[in-house]
């Protein structure tokens, strides 16, 4: 019987990801918890728009200098990347404690309709913002290909992927066609649009190169009936 996703295991992008305790004092807990909250207003600030992302605004609102910025980021680009590598790996880790097999791609699509629904300013400013710059884009593609790399081994030694499948090339065309749907629900389109058409694509791309038990789950799962 499938699991009902549910939407609480969704990350807050503005809230700190893998802050460690709150009570910590050892002084690379304290880093580590600064970190967080960086990134975290840096999400913030992107979800604002793109006039108000800046190093100078992000600086401020984490109570640092730019120059802070710069030495632990980089350039604004760079921040920008780190930020929303961030909340990627918090999706795929949140995910990870709910789904399993080769139907954790199609709830990926579940998680990123309650993005879409829940935080659409943020959602939609890191798809736009990513997509308008080739640089940046290609380094948020190699993280999220990388992290599905991961999942897809996992599949291959539990035997749910057929032999002779590139888990490389899969895992890089899922990403892709995911950045497609969102930049194009961002350009206007309604969250159950994007929520149905990651569901079959994801769908379709898995279809070619699993098993045939794994196949089965694919076709057996059905999306949440909470909307």
């Amino acid at each position: 019987m499938q699991v009902q996703f549910d939407p609480r295991i969704v990350p807050d992008p503005y809230a700190p990801l893998a802050a460690g305790p709150v009570d910590a004092r050892g002084s690379f807990e304290r880093q580590r918890a600064r970190r967080a909250a960086i990134l975290a207003t840096t999400r913030r600030v992107l979800a604002q728009g793109p006039e108000s992302f800046t190093l100078r605004r992000v600086a401020d609102e984490s109570g640092v200098t730019v120059q802070t910025l710069r030495n632990a980021f980089g350039r604004r680009e760079e921040l920008m990347v780190t930020a929303i590598n961030e909340h990627t790996s918090a999706v795929w880790s949140a995910l990870g404690g709910f789904s399993q097999g080769a139907t954790l791609f199609l709830d990926l699509a579940e998680m990123y309709f309650h993005c879409a629904a829940a935080t659409p300013q943020f959602l939609r400013a890191m798809v736009t913002s990513a997509v308008g710059s080739a640089q940046p884009l290609a380094v948020l593609q190699r993280h999220g290909s990388a992290i599905k790399l991961v999942h897809l081994r996992r599949l291959v030694r539990e035997g749910s992927v057929r032999p002779g499948a590139d888990i490389e090339a899969l895992g890089a065309q899922i990403t892709r066609l995911n950045t497609f749907m969102m930049y194009e629900w961002a350009a206007g389109g309604a969250a159950q649009e994007l929520r149905e058409q990651m569901v079959a694509g994801n769908r379709l791309l898995l279809m070619g190169a699993v098993s045939a038990a794994a196949a089965e789950q694919l076709e057996a799962w059905q999306m949440s009936e909470a909307a």
